[in-house]
């Protein structure tokens, strides 16, 4: 019989130093990047921009964190 999981504890790969998240968050940082260039050449709102810029910041940070997680587990 399966034991019940403790549902404090994230599955493996959900945990914050997982493997492939920098797989994920890259193409994604690049992809944001493309992005906020495309508005600002294009001129568009200031709205449109920062949320842009805001989707760099998630990313960036995500990349961040995942490193960290990995190095204290090192």
């Amino acid at each position: 019989m399966k034991q019940p999981t403790d549902s404090r504890v994230p599955p493996p790969w959900a945990r914050p130093d997982n493997r492939w998240g920098p797989w994920v968050y890259w193409p994604m940082l690049c992809l944001s990047v493309g992005l906020l260039v495309w508005q600002v050449i294009n001129g568009n709102g200031s709205g449109r921009i920062l949320v842009a810029a805001g989707l760099i910041l998630v990313w960036v940070c995500l990349l961040a964190a995942n490193r960290a997680a990995r190095r204290r587990r090192e």
